[in-house]
C-alpha cells in the first residue's frame, strides 16, 4: 500500500556524492511548555533566540532571512520525561512541553544534506532543476514522524528547495524526490547572524 501523505525531510547523501554517515547532528536547546508545533522526526528546524523551534505554517523563503529560515532538520529528540524521571530519546516532542526537562533537538545542520521528501503532484525526471515550496504538517504523535512535504514543482526562485533527482517518477499521485536547499535559505547560509 502506497504511502499518500508527507514523511517530513529525510537526510539521504551529501551534495556531489561526497562520503555520507549520517551527518553531523548537532544539539539545540528547547523550551519546555513554549512550543506552538510539536517536534516530529523530519521537521524543518530553526534557531530563534538561540533556541530550537519546528518551522511552521509559514514556509521558509529562499534570499530572505527570517523567524523561519531553518538551521537543519530534526533527527531525534532527548530529554527529562515528566513522568519517568529519567533522560529519553525520542523523535517526538508535543507541543505542550510542560514538565519536561533538559530538553534537546538533534538536527542534522550541514546545508549540503540532500533530502529524501514526497511532492504532492505527479512528476517525472523532467522535474529534476526546479524549485518546491514547503508545506508544514503536523507530526504523527503516534509515529513521531513529521508530516510535511513539498508542492508546487516550478521555477520560482523563492522556494526554499531544488530537486535533483526524481525517486518514483512514474506518474502516480504523489512522487518521492530527492531535494537540496537553494541558496540562502539554509541560515548558515547568511552573513547576518539570527
Amino acid at each position: 500500500m502506497a504511502i499518500t501523505t508527507g514523511y517530513g525531510l529525510k537526510p539521504v547523501q551529501l551534495l556531489g556524492g561526497k562520503a555520507f554517515s549520517g551527518g553531523t547532528i548537532r544539539e539545540f536547546a528547547v523550551t519546555a511548555g513554549n512550543n506552538t508545533y510539536a517536534f516530529g522526526q523530519g521537521a524543518l528546524i530553526t534557531i530563534a533566540s538561540g533556541v530550537a523551534k519546528v518551522v511552521g505554517a509559514a514556509a521558509p523563503a529562499a534570499g530572505t532571512l527570517s523567524t523561519n529560515t531553518p538551521v537543519g532538520v530534526l533527527v531525534g529528540l532527548r530529554f527529562n520525561d515528566p513522568t519517568l524521571k529519567q533522560q529519553q530519546h525520542s523523535q517526538y516532542l508535543p507541543a505542550d512541553s510542560t514538565g519536561y526537562t533538559n530538553i534537546y533537538a538533534k538536527v542534522v545542520d550541514d546545508p549540503e544534506v540532500l533530502f529524501q521528501v514526497r511532492v504532492d503532484a505527479a512528476l517525472t525526471y523532467t522535474s529534476v532543476g526546479l524549485n518546491v515550496n514547503f508545506v508544514y504538517s503536523a507530526a504523527d504523535s503516534v509515529t513521531g514522524v513529521s508530516k510535511s512535504y513539498c508542492t508546487g514543482a516550478a521555477t520560482t526562485a523563492t522556494f526554499p528547495f531544488r530537486i535533483v533527482d526524481v525517486l518514483s517518477g512514474d506518474g502516480s499521485t504523489y512522487t518521492d524526490v530527492i531535494v537540496k536547499y537553494n541558496w540562502q535559505t539554509h541560515a548558515y547560509h547568511f552573513p547576518t547572524g539570527q
